[in-house]
């Protein structure tokens, strides 16, 4: 009795000190955010801003100047363009990565033709080369293919880097799906085109919708790729356009941590509605 009592205790104590490991830097930049540049500069600091303003958000969202935002220069529009980019990067990126992950997934859990388990392999041993190794190699192709600064190459880089760990997630998925509804499909006529859109995809939904989430989460998160292939406005992800508001000699950290928070959102909206399924899949895999 007393042993379960004691590993209750520890269990509690230990999420406790997870959750606020977890929040404490979002309830910091919350506060931080609705604070003003001056009593962030007080000393000794504090956890709660004594006169709570969102001064910090409407510069963000509405543009202010260097003489008001301690050195930081934000335009009007400029942020919601950069959220509006990162959004159609994310959704881009993960749907054309599912579409050529579950194809494959599909081919190498089901089908048997030469090296099939090679090249697997081969393929999922590319998610251990780091970026940094490929970055000039990479940087030079696309400045060759003339897709610097645009969507088109970052969405192209996204879904060479992601399409690996997709692949692997769903053809474990597509291991463990029972292969009597396809036989059957194919046995009343169906050609093997047919029984996978009919078949296998209804069967893979829970899966594919839970690494849509965590392909579109990756991408909102990125920031070395962007911030190598961007230059202007056109493809700059929130991501990258957050770390421009750090200034030179000074810095206002009320607008930094408002972007912070805002970009927070979408992220964090996806992976709550999807939460279950993110788990069910990474535990599965």
């Amino acid at each position: 009795m007393t042993t379960t009592l004691g590993m209750r205790v520890l269990k509690a104590l230990a999420v406790t000190l997870i959750v606020v490991w977890s929040l404490a830097p979002i309830v910091l930049g919350v506060t931080t955010s609705l604070s003003t540049q001056r009593e962030v500069n007080e000393g000794p600091s504090h956890w709660f801003p004594h006169h709570p303003t969102t001064q910090a958000y409407r510069a963000l969202i509405g543009g202010t100047t260097g003489e008001h935002s301690g050195g930081t220069v934000t335009q009007r529009g400029e942020f919601v363009q950069s959220m509006w980019v990162s959004a159609e990067l994310a959704l881009l990126s993960a749907s054309l990565t599912l579409v050529v992950a579950t194809m494959a997934a599909y081919a190498f859990g089901r089908l048997r033709f030469r090296f099939g388990g090679f090249l697997l392999a081969v393929l999922v041993g590319t998610m251990v080369v780091p970026i940094f190794v490929v970055v000039i190699a990479l940087f030079k192709l696309m400045a060759n293919a003339h897709l610097i600064d645009t969507k088109k190459g970052l969405v192209l880089v996204f879904v060479a880097t992601l399409t690996p760990l997709a692949t692997w997630l769903l053809y474990t998925q597509v291991r463990e799906m029972p292969a009597e509804p396809e036989e059957a499909a194919l046995i009343d006529g169906c050609r093997r085109w047919q029984a996978f859109v009919r078949v296998v995809i209804p069967q893979m939904s829970s899966g594919i919708a839970a690494v849509a989430a965590i392909l579109a989460l990756s991408v909102w998160g990125e920031f070395l790729i962007p911030l190598l292939l961007t230059q202007t406005q056109n493809a700059k992800p929130v991501t990258v356009l957050i770390t421009e508001y750090v200034g030179k000699y000074t810095t206002n950290y009320p607008i930094l941590a408002a972007g912070g928070v805002l970009a927070l959102i979408p992220p964090a909206l996806l992976a709550l509605a999807l939460n279950k399924r993110i788990t069910g899949m990474l535990a599965g895999s």
